[in-house]
């Protein structure tokens, strides 16, 4: 009879995002608990087409629900906790857990998504104790405060949850990150460490906040009309300490777009920011304020097409438009696939005539929150884990973690890089070893829709924008199954009717043909609708080396 304790990541490797693990106890091979960490969004690639979010695909869990034991989340990031209003409701109305501004932030998704369980909040000192596994929260830096690591108590041994972190020694909260914690967890022993590996590119150590102050209070200096300061919403001490420098050269501050006055709210409310009421202004009373006294936080950081930034920079702001002399400052880099976006966006503020500040050409505007080969390399000494898997990047980050974990003496296999869907196990005086592979699907997320944009569905959005997309609507008389009239031929990205007669005539000709493929009375519209498919496709791709989208549509009359 043996222990063993099976690691199930279905989000979060080989990406930055989508972060989710699963981590089950079985006993003699069978399923007894199961612990998951983290539940976060994706953001979709530029060729999905209309899809808003990507999230976990928790199909694996769907018959193991009444062995989950309980959730636990490491912070305050989207890409951490932004899926659970929309996985929360398959999970089995299970308990959850998180350091305070992270449960804060967790519980307003819960309820704009008018679901009333919520996080519980938990004190860093605090150790849980969720079915046989025991979990303490360790405080790291971060980007968002709260950010913790787990340290995950199991029947075969001690394993480190080291998501998102740096080592920060001057962090704007002045809370450090809890060294003597990952000490004594090194101390015990440690069987495995899953660390964050997205800086493992970058030689050094990653700087602290406080290098972004100096460069906000240039320019406030500057600045001769209104600032605008944007950073991704729930980057609090960033905020807090933007509002800071505004206040100390006089100007009023406003907030403005929905995620903004959300997290700073609740952040106010729970102690976690702190500045004088007075300077506040409201966004309706701006404009009896002059310019050069205003100081906006906005949100919109990554360009997104519905965010204030937005609407202020297409002059769609009831209460904001720029002018000569503003000045916005981005404060976040780009999420990988936003940067078309964000580029997009910051030539729009240009053409209004306000000055634009971002990283790609003033330093210190924004500062990683994840830590550099330094930063990696501290964790990994301190702990001296007997195996190592990194995660939380794309799989180039993976391989230079590797490398970086072989200079400090780390044998190759030792050092685990599972591909996406495979499930690890662990057992005492046994290597990990691959025991499973799942098939995980994107889960999009397209407006109201959860998961109901499927691969047909997204693939036909790609043909229709790369290619165009043809309607052939076909009269049929209902009694003799005969064309009434000549089939109407309606094109939207593919040829210009107007100039294309010939074409046309010859795709109509088609038409008719893949009509009369079928004799006597025209029963089975699908089988006709098929062949106007195949048949016109395969005429226009020899005519014009393109594959539009073809939707035949038959109309009885």
């Amino acid at each position: 009879m043996k222990d063993s304790i099976r690691l199930v990541p279905l989000g979060g490797i080989g990406s930055v995002t989508k972060n989710m693990y699963v981590y089950e106890y079985r006993y003699d091979g069978k399923l007894r608990d199961i612990l998951i960490v983290d539940c976060g969004i994706g953001f979709p690639d530029p060729e999905m087409y209309g899809v808003d979010l990507v999230i976990p695909d928790i199909q694996y869990l769907s018959n193991k629900k009444q062995f989950i034991r309980g959730l636990v989340f490491t912070h305050g990031h989207d890409d951490h906790i932004g899926a659970i209003p929309y996985l929360y409701p398959d999970l089995n109305k299970i308990p959850m857990w998180a350091t305070k501004l992270t449960a804060a932030f967790a519980n307003l998704k819960l309820k704009d998504a008018q679901i009333r369980d919520r996080v519980t909040p938990v004190p860093f000192e605090k150790t849980l104790s969720i079915g046989p596994f025991r979990v303490h929260f360790v405080r790291v830096t971060h980007s968002v405060p709260d950010t913790s690591n787990l340290i995950i108590e199991t029947p075969i041994g001690v394993l480190y949850h080291g998501s998102d972190f740096k080592f920060d020694a001057t962090p704007l909260d002045g809370k450090v990150s809890e060294i003597y914690k990952i000490n004594e967890a090194g101390k015990r022993g440690v069987l495995c460490l899953l660390t964050d590996s997205l800086g493992s590119e970058r030689a050094g150590q990653t700087p602290s906040e406080q290098s972004i102050g100096l460069t906000i209070e240039r320019e406030l200096k500057r600045a001769s009309g209104r600032v605008l300061f944007t950073t991704q919403s729930s980057n609090i001490s960033r905020i807090q300490l933007a509002i800071e420098k505004a206040i100390f050269y006089k100007r009023s501050i406003a907030f403005l777009g929905r995620s903004i006055d959300q997290n700073v709210e609740e952040a106010i409310k729970i102690g976690y920011m702190r500045f004088p009421k007075e300077s506040l202004i409201r966004d309706r009373d701006l404009k009896r304020l002059p310019a050069n006294k205003q100081f906006l936080v906005v949100a919109g950081s990554q360009g997104q097409v519905d965010s204030a930034l937005a609407r202020i920079a297409h002059d769609e702001h009831r209460f904001v438009h720029l002018e000569e002399g503003d000045t916005v400052i981005f404060s976040a880099d780009p999420i990988p696939g936003h940067e078309n976006d964000v580029n997009t966006l910051i030539d729009q503020i240009y053409r209004k005539g306000a000055r634009v500040s971002y990283s790609d050409i003033m330093e210190d505007l924004h500062v990683s929150g994840h830590g550099s080969q330094v930063d990696l390399m501290l964790l990994l000494s301190a702990l001296g884990p007997r195996y190592v898997m990194p995660m939380g990047g794309t799989y180039k980050h993976l391989m230079q973690y590797r490398r970086l974990a072989q200079d400090l003496g780390y044998d190759k296999r030792d050092v685990i890089i599972p591909e996406e869907g495979e499930i690890l196990e662990f057992q005492e005086g046994s290597p990990p070893r691959v025991v499973d592979h799942i098939t995980l699907e994107n889960i999009m997320i397209d407006g109201l829709g959860i998961g109901d944009v499927g691969n047909v569905v997204l693939r036909d959005r790609q043909t229709i924008a790369k290619e165009g997309i043809v309607v052939v609507v076909v009269p049929i008389e209902k009694s003799t199954g005969r064309m009434t009239s000549q089939p109407d031929i309606i094109s939207r990205g593919f040829i210009f009717i107007k100039e294309s007669g010939a074409l046309v005539k010859q795709a109509r000709h088609v038409v008719a043909q893949s009509i009369r493929l079928k004799k006597g009375r025209m029963l089975d519209w699908q089988f006709v609708r098929k062949q106007i498919e195949e048949n016109l496709g395969r005429f226009l791709k020899n005519e014009t080396g393109r594959t539009p989208l073809i939707v035949p549509v038959v109309v009885e009359v």
